[in-house]
Formats: C-alpha cells, sequence, structure tokens
C-alpha cells in the first residue's frame, strides 16, 4: 500500500469518511485505534539520555529525550542540551545503553534559544530501532500528534506518552505549538503525527498547559549535512539540503473537534454519572474537598457492617474529620472504616443508598499493558463535568521522595559517625533541640552504624509520626559522650519555590504524590482536589482512582486491584 493510501486509510479511522473530513462526523474510536498504531510504530526510537564521563563512568549532567531517526544511530534532540564533542549515555526502552557524541547545533546569536535544533550519533558499530522523518511543512492546525518522551520527574526508564494537537503551525518564534503537554526532561523528546512519523523535537513551554514549543523537523532535514559536523552555528548554515516533498501531504487534515475533545465524549461519560461524589471533610482545621468513587457490592458476601450500606472509596490525605458526601444539595455523613496510608487510600461507609456505582467484580481486572498506552480515558467529576486524557505508562512504583516525613536536619558521615551537619531554622529537629555535631545512633530502638540503616529505618516513616532519636553528644564541660533520647514529629516537607513554568501550572501538585507501589500516568489536567475520583475508557472499564497531580504532564492511577486489596482487608469474606 502507498503512503499516500495508508495516510487516507489513517484519516477514514479518524474522521470515518474520506477526504471530506472537517464536514463529518469525527470519529475518537478511529482515532484512538490510529494513535495507538502510531504509538507502537514509533515509540522504540524515543531515547533517554544524559551527559556522561567515558572515562571516570560517571553521570555529569540532567537528564533529556532525543530520537534516533537512522539505523547508523543518528539522533535529534534539542541545542539547550547538547554540546558538541560531549558524550552522552543513550538509553534504549530495552533496557541497553550505549554511548553518543553531540555533533552540530544551531544557537542564534542574540536568541540562543532558537531554532534550538542539534543532532548526536551513537559511537561504534550496529543497527538501531529508527523513527520515520515526518515533514512539518505539510502540518494542518488541529492535527493530531503524540509525545513519547521522558519527563524527568517520574525518573521512569520508559517515556510517558501524552496526546494532542498542533494548535499554530509555525508561532512568531518559528516554533509548532502542540498541547502535549512537556516538562523538563522531555526537551529533545519526539513529536509524531498520527502516522506514527516525526514532525518536531521538543524544545520549550509556557505557563498554560496547552503552550508547548517544538522545533519543526524540516530544519533538521534542510540543514542535515551541516549538523554533521561537531560546531556551534551561531548563524543558519550557509550548506543548504533539499528537504524533499511529503507524500502524504494532500492527505492530511486537521480535527478542529480536538479543541473540545470531551464533547465527542459525552454519551460515554453520561453513563458514568452516579460512580463519583463530593468529599468534604475538616483537614488541619480546614475545610477540604475531594472526590469519592462509589463501590457496588450487591452479591457479594459482604460482611454484616456492610449491609444496606454504600462503599466509598478516595484518596486518604484529602480527607480528615467529620467526613460527609454532598448529595442534592444535601451533606450526608460518612464514617471511615479503613485507611492505607502506603497507597494513600481510604474506605468509607454511609447509609444513604447512592445510584451508580462500580461494581465490585470490576476492581479484578487489571489488564494494562503496553499496547493500551495511548488509549483515551474519562475522569468523571462529582459536578457532571469529566476529563479526557491518554494512558501514558504501564504501571511503575513511585519511591517516597516529596512524601517522606521531614526532618529538617542535614546528616553526613563524619570519621565513622553519622553525624548532624546542619539543622533548618523552625524544623522538627530545631524543636527537638538536636545540635550539629549529634551523632545518630539509634531510631526507634534500631541500631545505626552505617549511613545504610539510617536510610531503612528512616524511609518507613511519613509526616505526623514521631520517631525517637538515640544520640550521643560532646558534654563541652568533661568532653565525654552524652546519650540522649529526642523524640521528634516529623512534618510534611516544605514547599519549595522554582520560577519554572514547569513548576507552576494550574492548581500544582498533590501534597502526596509519591511513596506508591503500583501506579500509572495519565495526561489529565487535574487539580489536586480533583482527585479521589474513578477513571474508565470510553467502554466503562474502570481502571482505578485518580489518586495524585503529580507533575505538569501527569496525574497518577491507582490501579483497580489495589483497591480491591483494600476492600479484603476489611472484609476478608471477598
Amino acid at each position: 500500500m502507498s503512503r499516500f493510501l495508508r495516510g487516507m486509510a489513517a484519516l477514514f479511522l479518524i474522521t470515518g469518511t474520506g477526504s471530506h473530513a472537517s464536514a463529518q462526523k469525527f470519529n475518537p474510536n478511529g482515532l484512538a485505534i490510529t494513535m495507538q498504531k502510531a504509538i507502537q510504530k514509533a515509540s522504540a526510537a524515543s531515547v533517554r539520555m544524559w551527559s556522561f564521563d567515558v572515562d571516570k563512568q560517571i553521570r555529569t549532567g540532567g537528564q533529556f529525550s532525543g530520537v534516533v531517526v537512522t539505523a547508523s544511530g543518528h539522533i535529534l534532540t534539542a541545542a539547550h542540551v547538547n554540546k558538541p564533542g560531549q558524550t552522552y549515555k543513550v538509553m534504549f526502552q530495552d533496557g541497553s545503553e550505549h554511548i553518543a557524541q553531540g555533533l552540530g547545533e544551531i544557537e542564534l546569536e542574540g536568541n540562543p534559544s532558537a531554532p534550538d535544533v542539534a543532532m548526536m550519533k551513537i559511537i561504534g558499530p550496529g543497527t538501531w530501532p529508527c523513527a520515520e522523518m515526518g515533514w512539518s511543512y505539510s502540518l494542518k492546525k488541529y492535527e493530531p500528534c503524540i509525545s513519547i518522551a521522558y519527563p524527568e520527574s517520574l525518573n521512569q526508564s520508559l517515556p510517558m506518552v501524552r496526546f494532542g494537537y498542533v494548535a499554530e503551525v509555525q508561532n512568531k518564534q518559528g516554533f509548532i505549538t502542540s498541547t502535549c503537554i512537556m516538562e523538563p526532561g522531555d526537551s529533545g523528546g519526539p513529536l509524531f503525527d498520527y502516522h506514527g512519523r516525526l514532525i518536531g523535537l521538543h524544545s520549550a513551554i509556557d505557563l498554560g498547559e496547552k503552550d508547548n514549543f517544538e522545533v519543526p523537523v524540516d530544519l533538521y532535514r534542510k540543514y542535515w549535512t551541516a549538523l554533521n559536523k561537531a560546531e556551534t552555528y551561531t548563524v543558519y548554515p550557509a550548506l543548504k539540503d533539499d528537504i524533499g516533498a511529503d507524500p502524504m501531504a494532500a492527505g492530511l487534515k486537521g480535527s478542529p473537534e480536538l479543541e473540545k475533545l470531551e464533547l465527542s465524549f459525552r454519551k460515554s461519560a453520561s453513563r458514568l454519572r452516579g460512580s463519583v461524589y463530593l468529599l468534604k471533610s475538616v483537614l488541619d482545621g480546614q475545610s477540604q474537598k475531594v472526590q469519592a468513587t462509589v463501590i457496588q457490592y450487591n452479591g457479594s458476601p459482604v460482611n454484616d457492617k456492610l449491609k444496606k450500606r454504600i462503599l466509598l472509596v478516595s484518596k486518604s490525605s484529602l480527607v480528615g474529620e467529620n467526613p460527609v458526601i454532598e448529595l442534592e444539595g444535601e451533606e450526608i455523613a460518612a464514617t471511615v472504616i479503613a485507611r492505607d496510608k502506603n497507597n494513600d487510600l481510604i474506605l468509607l461507609l454511609t447509609a444513604v443508598k447512592l445510584k451508580g456505582g462500580i461494581k465490585l467484580s470490576a476492581l479484578n481486572s487489571d489488564t494494562l499493558t503496553l499496547k493500551q498506552l495511548g488509549k483515551f480515558l474519562i475522569s468523571p467529576q462529582s459536578n457532571d463535568t469529566y476529563k479526557i486524557s491518554v494512558i501514558g505508562s504501564a504501571a511503575f512504583e513511585l519511591p517516597k521522595m516529596s512524601s517522606a516525613g521531614y526532618l529538617g536536619a542535614g546528616i553526613g558521615f563524619q570519621e565513622g559517625k553519622l553525624s548532624i551537619t546542619m539543622i533548618n531554622p523552625d524544623s522538627p529537629a530545631s524543636k527537638a533541640e538536636l545540635l550539629p555535631g549529634d551523632q545518630i545512633v539509634g531510631i526507634d530502638k534500631i541500631s545505626i552504624v552505617q549511613p545504610l540503616d539510617f536510610i531503612s529505618a528512616y524511609q518507613k516513616y511519613w509526616p505526623g509520626d514521631k520517631i525517637a532519636l538515640k544520640i550521643t553528644r560532646k558534654d563541652s564541660a568533661s568532653l565525654k559522650d552524652t546519650i540522649l533520647i529526642k523524640e521528634v514529629t516529623l512534618r510534611t516537607m516544605p514547599k519549595i519555590s522554582f520560577n519554572h513554568p514547569g513548576e507552576n501550572f494550574s492548581g500544582g501538585k498533590s501534597i502526596r504524590r509519591d511513596g506508591l507501589s503500583k501506579v500509572f500516568s495519565h495526561d489529565a489536567t487535574l487539580k489536586p482536589e480533583q482527585c479521589g475520583g474513578p477513571v474508565f475508557d470510553a467502554t466503562g472499564h474502570f481502571f482505578g482512582i485518580n489518586i495524585a497531580r503529580y507533575s505538569r504532564v501527569s496525574s497518577l492511577v491507582m490501579p483497580a486491584s489495589l483497591i480491591l486489596q483494600l476492600i479484603k482487608k476489611y472484609d476478608p469474606k471477598l
């Protein structure tokens, strides 16, 4: 089949028509099939990278992304992450690692952020997975597009998929504007069209989540020969190549319906009403709202406590005292029956019968696979609105980082002892009257000899936990060691402000967003209080609940199997 005919076939799946797409009905189911095929075609060529000292065998820089475009190992990326002659570690999705060298880049004098074009090449012989290069001149506004790159915040070995459309074929700075959400770490990563062809490289973002800027792939075509030389060009190279013609250009169409994609899922979303309610409580003295998912258990061997009651599941860290659900303008009391701190889940009961809900049997089907990347998801909200997103990853574990209990002390290994090196003002360590120079020899009756002992013991604690630190302190008078026990109540990690659009998106991040045993990512732009509600596909299959807004590009879903696991702990008869 010719490229043109393949393009027309893909267009038919998106629109349900031939070339008169704009006048015909938009087909989101067909689009999903087309996008998933494109992802499977293009994904293997998207690589994770960082600068690497080959002599010392150490990492020397931050993470970024790239895409391999020739079987001999040419990598296209962004100039702001490249340095001609520098060596880089290249990590493929199959786990293989290789070394590349920075080649040419174009950073214009007076405006080094443009055009942000750079090339690298893998060193040594080999044949590499590579992406098909498309063209950017033939792009259409509202054309569907896909990002397959490596956001640094998630720190995963596999990329995250995001979906969007071309908002501007070329903005004033010469970039493509797409609605595929980006953040640091994605720089240099690929933007593909719905045929799985490379059309742009991730460059920069602005404050709005739909403001994502891509280097047009035609610039790499135009300066291909010049970019093969390890040189920084401060003006456009005089040596130019012919970019060629896009054989699919005549068949490419935009879909204006993508601007309001939610409207195409109204019918599917209407069937999900009654699955989510607004849950209110008092948390740290303040009114707190979050979504809560309704679970049906009719016909299940429930215990007596569950008879004639409705089960709700939500995000535990956003549910405090006196919880109530909002039902037709009234507040109905709910009772907390179980919390799972490790997965930030909470179970509640209410005596009032609620319409709708998710059958308990639906919680058994945990079937997420890599082939489902790009599948459309629906996140209904209690106010009858909903968010549309795509599956961005397979399931993974997120270790406790920002959610760890905050001590507020610097700790180092000095002269064979684990010692406190500094104390932050107004921190738990300061309030417990710990001092620089104190040596930590135990936590809650666990002896600390090596740094790993401390890490192993400390990582199980959460904000609000009380710990007893056993320390030795030099007595200034006798010069002898004094053994002290200091009780410390850990706090939530203080928020760190960054002056970067990637950190300043609407609503911000969830406070509790890691320390989760199993989640998967999607690109829904949720606010933290919009978590706790269910996540379905367009057929009504239940995937889990939104457990956190993790970053600019990702919200996290707690899979259905872990919800069932918590319910079974409360009711072993299930």
